[in-house]
């Protein structure tokens, strides 16, 4: 599929829930036998709702970092390093407000993801990937190593309408707005003991940043399928999917400095464009209403996917710039009081 078919696509998806929302909404004023039963889990006209999620997610994103020059009788073998990320947790919280025209909903909440890694490269003449050593062109290291530093703050805000269309399933589309920020800085640091014939150390440092802000329109649709009920307790499956277009700065900076007083830095002008994100999360959902129908409790766990196209930007020494995607997944436990 050709890069314009798939923007067409993202398009149609960001789009579609506010069309099907429209068309739904237009069939119960002509009579057209539509359902539309509003599927809020309360029968009062207005009421908060509050909700809180455990996050526990992995980063992942294409940094090849370094290069291991590694002779083997007569054959050079040339392999790149490229960065891992652990799990690690993080939380979203967020509000919100059921309201009486229409039965429409507003959501505004905000996610926090922090990670952080590591890696060694040794096992043969070792190259930093990145532009400002190439630039400098001092030599090879015998070792490198490099931290990362993942720092992920986002705003969402929602406007959308739970209803039925059947007995057991609903749909939520909404719209809405995303935005925030996501920092990246990289540290590398550099060392060969026995340079220039053994008779000086060489040792060199590298900071680099990937810094994005932007914002821009998010659609999406929420969906819920009941499986049963127990004692007035009720089982589902759920997923809920979302598009994202953001208008995006990044800062990307490179800095280099050896033990030779040799220095690069390396700034990239203004990269100013708008990018995609895709989102999906799948799972289950627990659900009961208490206090005589006045209050609802909710619980669900699922496996959540965050895919921030055009994310990495950093340059390095072979192929110039990058446009590589950041990707967030993982666990996502919800726990929501409406009241």
């Amino acid at each position: 599929m050709k890069r314009g078919e798939i923007i067409q696509s993202l398009f149609a998806l960001l789009f579609a829930p506010v069309a099907l929302s429209v068309a739904v909404h237009a069939g119960e004023k002509q009579g057209s036998g539509v359902p539309n039963l509003s599927d809020r889990p309360q029968q009062q006209d207005r009421n908060v709702d509050i909700f809180a999620d455990v996050l526990y997610w992995k980063a992942t994103e294409t940094v090849d970092w370094a290069l291991v020059i590694a002779e083997e009788e007569d054959v050079e073998r040339v392999s790149f390093k490229t960065l891992s990320f652990p799990w690690d947790p993080g939380f979203r919280v967020g509000f919100g407000y059921n309201m009486k025209h229409d039965q429409w909903d507003t959501q505004f909440y905000y996610t926090r993801f922090r990670t952080k890694t590591s890696q060694r490269a040794e096992g043969g003449d070792v190259a930093s990937a990145f532009l400002g050593t190439k630039v400098s062109d001092v030599g090879t290291y015998t070792t490198g190593k490099i931290s990362l530093n993942l720092n992920f703050n986002m705003f969402d805000w929602e406007l959308g309408r739970a209803f039925f269309v059947s007995k057991d399933l609903s749909l939520r589309p909404f719209i809405g707005i995303k935005g925030g920020w996501i920092n990246q800085m990289i540290h590398t640091h550099w060392q060969n003991p026995n340079f220039f014939f053994d008779l000086f150390p060489l040792s060199a440092s590298e900071s680099l940043k990937n810094d994005f802000r932007g914002g821009g329109p998010r659609g999406g649709v929420n969906t819920k399928w009941i499986l049963g009920n127990v004692s007035r307790c009720y089982f589902s499956i759920f997923g809920d999917f979302s598009a994202s277009y953001m208008w995006g700065h990044w800062d990307v900076k490179d800095q280099f400095e050896d033990n030779f007083q040799d220095v690069v830095f390396v700034k990239v002008g203004n990269r100013n464009f708008g990018s995609f994100v895709l989102q999906g999360l799948m799972g289950f959902k627990w659900e009961f209403n208490f206090d005589r129908e006045s209050s609802h409790l909710a619980f669900k766990l699922g496996y959540e996917v965050q895919d921030w196209l055009d994310q990495y930007q950093v340059f390095d020494n072979l192929t110039g710039g990058h446009d590589n995607d950041l990707i967030l997944q993982g666990l996502t436990f919800d726990v929501r009081f409406d009241f």
